[in-house]
C-alpha cells in the first residue's frame, strides 16, 4: 500500500498527511475548506474536491473530522467515500469521536459495503507532528 488519502486536514489531518508524505507515501487530500489543504499541497498532495475522489485515488482513507455526523457525510454522503470504494480499500476513523458510537450507528451498513474499517481512537485534542511508527509503519496491513 502506497495511496493513503485525508479526509479531513485541520491541525491533525495535516500533520498526518505530513509525516505520510515524509515516510514515503503518495497521499490524496479533501478538506471542505480548501485554504486547510494549502500545506499539503505545498508538500506535494495531490488535492481532490470529494471525498469519493479521495477513495479512488486510496488504498486507505483516514477521515479526521470534527463529530459524528461529518463521518457519517463524508462516508455516505453524496460524492462521499462508498461512492468511490474500491476492492482492497480500506477506511481508518480517526476523527475526535467515541469509536463505539461509529459501529453502532452505522455497523449494519459497513457489512452491506463489504469494506474494511479500523476506529482510530483519538481521546483529546492535540497537535501532533509525527504520527507514531507503529501506524505508518503497519498501515500495509489493514
Amino acid at each position: 500500500m502506497k495511496k493513503i488519502g485525508i479526509v479531513g486536514t485541520g491541525i491533525l489531518g495535516e500533520a498526518v498527511g505530513l509525516h505520510l508524505m515524509e515516510v514515503g507515501y503518495d497521499v490524496s487530500a479533501f478538506n471542505r475548506t480548501k485554504e486547510k489543504t494549502k500545506r499539503l499541497e505545498e508538500e506535494g498532495a495531490h488535492i481532490v474536491d470529494s471525498p469519493k475522489q479521495v477513495a479512488e485515488n486510496s488504498d486507505l482513507v483516514i477521515t479526521i473530522v470534527k463529530d459524528a455526523d461529518a463521518v457519517r457525510e463524508v462516508i455516505f454522503g453524496d460524492l462521499g467515500i462508498m461512492d468511490g470504494k474500491h476492492d482492497g480499500m480500506c477506511i481508518a476513523d480517526m476523527s475526535t469521536v467515541n469509536p463505539n458510537s461509529t459501529k453502532a450507528k452505522w455497523g449494519e451498513r459497513w457489512a452491506d459495503y463489504k469494506t474494511r474499517l479500523l476506529l482510530l481512537q483519538v481521546l483529546q485534542r492535540a497537535l501532533v507532528t509525527k504520527l507514531p511508527a507503529h501506524l505508518s509503519t503497519r498501515a500495509h496491513r489493514c
